[in-house]
């Protein structure tokens, strides 16, 4: 699986710019920050409490101290519930679904989110157009494309641009974010054409001078590699990775997400070329830096879990294959859900094994599982 770059975009604050076949998992990446990450939230310019309280907690997100920033945000919530001032509130709401979606859980993420688009409409109509329901709309595009429901995500994604191109000009990084998300979307539904001309745009946008802008490039790069690996083009793909790489580690060194994603795809792609120690050594490496910044059970560190599992049966070790995928199906069902089609990738790849080291009734179970959840 190659993790697709998260750092993807939403709107929201500094951080801007901010998933495959050949079967390994593309997970984009990281979060983009809201919606993109349109500057500073107006809601929160008044230099009191809450504003400080803000601050601190997108930092605290931005650094993946995600239970110190979901405590900040809540306390903001409680004392702005009720008190009239539904921008700031709404705000809050935001960040709050970027917590809950950089750490996989989708189901929460989307809860903040449809409520912060819900204050909106109350305010201002079902019609309402400004940067702050833009990042919204970006946001839930990224949580509908993560479960699979590709329809709605192309129409959020394509609703937020078009909101941002009125709002902030076609030349806005943030609009370069918005361009970035839907070509992976493109990616995912193989329209390569449409994907590669779209990343390219953005990256055009985001290298482009800015007055006050300062851009990641990280994500869009990481994203364009992915689609140059998944066509086969390898040569291409491989120094864009590590340009990835080393621009997240100069920015993280090996404390953020980010970075772990990063060697996961680098690891991804000398799996695919065959080049099993050295994909080997970056799973390791990337495994390490999920379990340091997010935890043994978050849904990143499983995916990298599957990915290792894969190698490691590749290699014929199916004994350290069997744990890694027992872990991996573990988290999966956590994070995931019974039902997501990644967790059928892996089941799959688990029915494999077992049928290779002669246990072929428990692999019939679990391919029929994982056809069960194919036909959902």
């Amino acid at each position: 699986m190659e993790l697709r770059d998260k750092e993807r975009a939403r709107v929201n604050q500094p951080q801007r710019c901010s998933r495959d076949r050949v079967t390994i998992f593309i997970l984009s990446a990281l979060v983009l920050v809201g919606v993109m990450a349109w500057g500073p939230n107006p809601a929160f310019g008044t230099n009191d409490e809450s504003d400080t309280l803000f601050n601190a907690a997108v930092a605290a997100r931005e650094q993946a101290r995600y239970r110190e920033a979901e405590q900040l945000l809540l306390s903001i919530a409680r004392k702005l519930a009720g008190g009239g001032n539904d921008s700031r509130l709404a705000a809050v709401l935001n960040q709050l679904g970027l917590v809950f979606q950089e750490e996989g859980q989708y189901d929460q993420a989307k809860l903040y989110y449809e409520q912060a688009l819900a204050i909106w409409e109350r305010r201002q109509g079902r019609e309402v157009e400004n940067v702050e329901v833009a990042s919204i709309l970006h946001n839930l595009a990224e949580v509908y494309q993560e479960e699979g429901d590709v329809a709605k995500a192309e129409r959020l994604y394509l609703q937020s641009i078009e909101v941002a191109k009125q709002k902030l000009g076609w030349g806005h990084p943030d609009v370069a974010i918005g361009y970035n998300n839907l070509a992976s979307l493109y990616r995912k539904q193989r329209r390569f054409v449409e994907a590669e001309a779209l990343f390219r745009l953005a990256l055009a946008i985001v290298r482009a001078p800015q007055e006050n802008e300062t851009v990641d490039p990280a994500p869009l790069l990481n994203n364009l590699a992915a689609l140059y690996k998944e066509k086969g083009f390898y040569a291409l793909a491989e120094p864009l990775y590590e340009e990835t790489l080393a621009l997240r580690r100069s920015r993280f060194r090996d404390r953020h997400p980010a970075v772990a994603i990063s060697l996961n795809n680098i690891a991804n792609l000398y799996h695919a070329q065959g080049l099993l120690e050295l994909a080997a050594q970056y799973y390791r490496e990337a495994l390490a830096v999920s379990e340091a910044t997010l935890g043994p059970e978050a849904s990143l560190t499983g995916r990298i879990l599957a990915n290792r599992a894969w190698l490691l049966h590749e290699r014929g070790l199916v004994d350290e294959a069997k744990l890694d995928y027992e872990r991996a199906l573990a988290v999966q069902q956590k994070t995931l859900g019974r039902d997501h089609p990644l967790l059928a990738v892996t089941l799959d790849r688990y029915a494999s094994l077992l049928r290779d080291i002669g246990q072929p009734l428990e692999a019939g179970l679990i391919a029929g599982r994982a056809a069960a959840i194919r036909a959902h």
